[in-house]
């Protein structure tokens, strides 16, 4: 395990680039790239309209890179996903941060998490930030942060994003994408008007115990720089 002090503010623009095209593949050119290597499969042996000798390179070329993608993208998602249940399985145990299921948003690839616990008053953000080009594929850089209802400066939503400010000055905020981003902020203002005691500093307590389990995961732990 590395734990990376890492400024995420300053983008490359190879990862950022990487992740542009990614997505524009995997949501517009990926549907074509699977209907073309069915329509090859289909057709192979069809007196008309079947593959030429000429042409079996090409077929084995669009199917095979069409099974890189498809292996990449799964074990990309799954990779993600476990990464975030070897923190959140932890935090659970513990007691630290226990929530709802109606308080969990989750991308579905697994590239972002926030739970909030309101009854004991914490919040739990987990991402894998855009530090490679290598971490699209084989997610292993992971940025976990811990929030009681102290620890931050104010939240805002715009759209599906919910935005929490820090008071970090090198990470003055984190986000994330869901529907329930509406409800989440609603909840965490009620409960910022609440008195709340913490056994432990949660900010602290949760980088120590992620370090430990980045460690065991052979993860790396992203945080801001010194």
């Amino acid at each position: 395990m590395t734990v990376k002090y890492t400024d995420t503010y300053s983008k490359k623009w190879s990862v950022a680039l990487a992740g542009t095209l990614s997505g524009m593949y995997l949501f517009f050119i990926l549907p074509f790239h699977f209907i073309f290597a069915s329509w090859l499969y289909v057709y192979r042996n069809d007196v008309d309209y079947g593959i030429r000798q000429q042409d079996i390179p090409l077929v084995w070329f669009i199917w095979a890179s069409l099974l890189v993608v498809i292996s990449l993208t799964t074990y990309a998602i799954y990779r993600q996903n476990k990464n975030i249940k070897s923190f959140t399985s932890y935090f659970e145990r513990s007691e630290t941060n226990v929530p709802l299921p109606s308080n969990i948003a989750k991308a579905w690839t697994g590239l972002s998490y926030l739970a909030l616990d309101t009854g004991r008053g914490t919040l739990l953000y987990i991402n894998h930030p855009d530090t490679t080009i290598f971490n699209f594929f084989f997610p292993k850089d992971i940025r976990v942060m811990g929030f009681g209802m102290y620890d931050w400066k104010s939240i805002e939503v715009e759209g599906n994003t919910l935005r929490i400010y820090t008071g970090i000055p090198e990470l003055p905020s984190v986000a994330i994408s869901t529907g329930k981003a509406s409800q989440l902020y609603e909840k965490i203002n009620a409960m910022r008007n609440q008195t709340w005691t913490y056994e432990n500093n949660v900010p602290g307590y949760v980088e120590h115990q992620a370090k430990r389990i980045a460690d065991e995961q052979g993860l790396n732990l992203i945080l801001p720089p010194n």
